[in-house]
């Protein structure tokens, strides 16, 4: 029987815990919408009823305000000390952060610090310099503070979050940006993050699939996607494998357990896509994008294009350090079940190379390159290098000089008449009713003609161009020669 119960909302990642377990930069995206929408309507309530909430709002701007000292400092850095032995997801790791910390404040590094904000600011920074790792944040929020210390109305507070996540999520379409089919039947497909919603989202994702199963290629843009929830990671994946296949485990050290991911053509609607995958990175490619791009990458499901990822392996969850300040925690980690590591620090290192802006066109010509070297036909490999030939036309800058050009001009069998015009090689073509084109330049002596032909200039004995080949998109070559 279909389970229709509802996920867990975006910002929950890597585990379920009995506190929220947070994929760091969507749940500050979350928090500080949901943040601007309740002053929003405590602003209202003001203006139309003169509510008591103004004692409210006047109360969390003297908090945000609370002056810091000395004293005051002490207590957080032995209350983060407390939740970083007890939670991090390395002890060690912990104990040298702290020992940081201990001598900047002994140095008195912090003294002159008497804004919340900026005493949060520092330490986050301070802490970072002892170990980089960008899921680990320090914020002074009382009311946030306040909500995670209340624990009776955490629930009520979880249901109104999670039905204000899933409207927003339905409005971003789930983050699914970009659906299409590129020149040679490649499948392109953006999508920015991975939603907690699976059950919601699965629909669209299914949707999203189905129309790119047909394509021969299939590019899944990751460049701008910085996580979200593995639970979205694993139904993603179970569309590539007929069969279940374990790809990531969660090692938590809050709960002293490790979750294994598997894949599950179960959850694929029916569909499982066959062809090549290629992925695209950037340095912003982070966290559950990277889970992803690690796992497809580590059983050679996926050809990774771009550049080398964030480096984000450990999902963090907040613990408040009192005084309103709250940290934000990794307590778990990632572990490949094949390279038995993870992609913390290093991040996702691609098979190809390239700058971000450059891995569309760089998947592009690793596809029809493959697809070249795999032909079974000539019709498939002239097919193949009609492609490549049009994508290298495109990039390329190289332009014949006129005194070139002319050697081609003449009329060929059909009333192909080419000439040269500023520099420019063009085509009156009588078969289409005498219509114009302007060539492009390939390589040698190839020239795109049009949308549907590429047409190659062939020499006779006497080392004069007296034919063409004629070679077109779908595969097929004709030959025409020249009359005069």
């Amino acid at each position: 029987m279909k389970n229709n119960k509802r996920q867990t909302p975006a910002i929950i990642s890597f585990s379920s815990l009995p506190l929220p377990v947070i994929e760091l930069d969507q749940q500050l995206r979350n928090y500080y919408d949901l943040k601007k929408t309740l002053i929003a309507i405590c602003l209202i309530c003001v203006w139309i009823f003169a509510s008591p909430s103004i004692c409210q709002a006047q109360d969390s701007r003297q908090e945000s305000s609370i002056r810091v000292t000395p004293a005051v400092t002490r207590l957080l850095i032995d209350s983060l000390q407390q939740s970083l032995y007890r939670n991090y997801i390395y002890p060690d790791t912990a104990a040298k952060m702290i020992r940081y910390v201990e001598a900047e404040f002994k140095k008195g590094a912090y003294a002159a610090i008497s804004d919340p904000q900026t005493l949060a600011i520092q330490l986050q920074q301070d802490l970072q310099k002892a170990h980089r790792d960008g899921h680990f944040r320090i914020i002074f929020d009382p009311r946030f503070d306040r909500e995670q210390s209340d624990t009776v109305g955490r629930a009520a507070r979880q249901k109104q979050g999670d039905s204000m996540n899933l409207v927003r999520s339905l409005e971003d379409n789930f983050t699914f940006r970009e659906i299409k089919i590129l020149e040679g039947n490649i499948g392109y497909l953006l999508f920015n993050g991975f939603s907690g919603f699976v059950n919601e989202a699965r629909p669209t994702i299914t949707a999203a699939f189905r129309f790119l199963s047909n394509t021969k290629g299939l590019i899944i843009d990751m460049r701008s996607n910085s996580g979200g929830s593995p639970q979205m990671v694993t139904q993603i994946e179970s569309y590539f494998f007929p069969e279940k296949t374990h790809l990531n485990d969660i090692v938590n050290r809050l709960e002293g357990k490790t979750d294994e991911h598997w894949t599950d053509p179960a959850k694929a609607d029916g569909l499982i896509l066959k062809m090549p995958i290629y992925i695209l990175t950037s340095r912003r490619t982070y966290s559950a994008a990277e889970d992803f791009t690690y796992g497809m990458q580590s059983v050679k499901r996926a050809i990774i294009v771009g550049e080398r990822t964030g480096g984000g392996a450990h999902p963090a969850r907040p613990f408040s350090l009192g005084q309103g300040f709250i940290a934000f925690i990794p307590f778990a980690r990632s572990l490949n079940p094949y390279t038995h590591t993870d992609w913390e620090g290093t991040g996702v290192v691609p098979d190809i190379p390239v700058a971000a802006n450059k891995a569309i066109e760089a998947a592009r010509l690793a596809i029809l390159t493959e697809r070249l070297n795999k032909a079974s036909s000539d019709v498939d490999k002239r097919s193949a290098q009609w492609e490549i030939n049009e994508m290298l036309a495109n990039q390329t800058e190289v332009i014949k000089d006129s005194a070139s050009l002319s050697s081609y001009t003449g009329t060929y069998q059909g009333g192909l008449v080419f000439y040269v015009n500023q520099s420019g090689l063009y085509c009156r073509n009588a078969e289409v009713g005498n219509r114009v084109f302007k060539l492009t330049f390939i390589s040698g002596n190839r020239f795109i003609l049009d949308e549907n032909v590429q047409v190659e200039f062939v020499k006779d004995n006497q080392g004069k161009f007296s034919s063409i080949k004629m070679w077109w998109r779908d595969g097929r070559v004709s030959d025409k020669s020249k009359v005069e």
